[in-house]
């Protein structure tokens, strides 16, 4: 494979033409990095049975591991997952943000994302690269985070190009973004609970 198309963007004011570029390249099923709020990610379009494939070989993980949905806003989150009255007011207050939130799916969810379970994870993040790119494309980035053989957190862009640079189809970058994964929420009855503690405070919920 050749090496990714790398695309330096501004965080304000991205590039509109590079990005679209991007999204049909995520529409043809591959698999690309681009910034969040927290750190960067590994993403593909969650139609794409090839590009979710291809997304575990990279990530060294079987079906039963979890990854997220980039959602552009609350509107495109609820098409694939329950979102009761208590939850959509807590959440339009936090959203976007540096939160994974999880919540029960519905039948829109691919099987082969859902496995067993009865619950995914959904991010609206505060970055207008990743919801650019998933309002372009009209359908949510199934994403994980940039990880090293040994789990950690790739952080530097030169480090991502070096590791991923051949097996991606694109890298956008942003920069240093942080060092801090999202937290992660999960509701469920009526209940919140506080999973992960990462970028997003959580005194809102005392």
């Amino acid at each position: 494979m050749a090496r990714a198309i790398i695309h330096q963007m501004d965080p304000v004011h991205p590039n509109v033409k590079r990005l679209k570029s991007v999204v049909d390249l995520l529409a043809d099923g591959d698999v690309i990095i681009y910034p969040t709020d927290t750190v960067y990610g590994l993403g593909c379009d969650i139609r794409s049975k090839k590009g979710i494939d291809k997304l575990r070989s990279l990530k060294g993980v079987d079906d039963k591991h979890l990854m997220s949905f980039i959602c552009a806003d609350l509107s495109q989150a609820a098409q694939f997952v329950n979102i009761d009255n208590s939850a959509f007011a807590l959440l339009r207050r936090i959203l976007p943000g540096p939160y994974t939130i999880i919540l029960e799916a519905n039948r829109e969810v691919p099987k082969n994302l859902l496995g067993k379970r009865k619950t995914v994870g959904i991010r609206i993040p505060d970055s207008p690269v990743a919801r650019f790119l998933v309002e372009t494309l009209g359908s949510p980035i199934v994403s994980t985070s940039v990880d090293d053989k040994d789990g950690n957190a790739i952080l530097d862009p030169e480090a991502i190009n070096h590791h991923f640079g051949g097996m991606v189809s694109a890298i956008i970058e942003q920069g240093f973004l942080g060092e801090d994964h999202p937290t992660v929420l999960s509701y469920e009855e009526g209940e919140w609970d506080v999973i992960r503690l990462g970028k997003g405070p959580v005194d809102f919920l005392d």
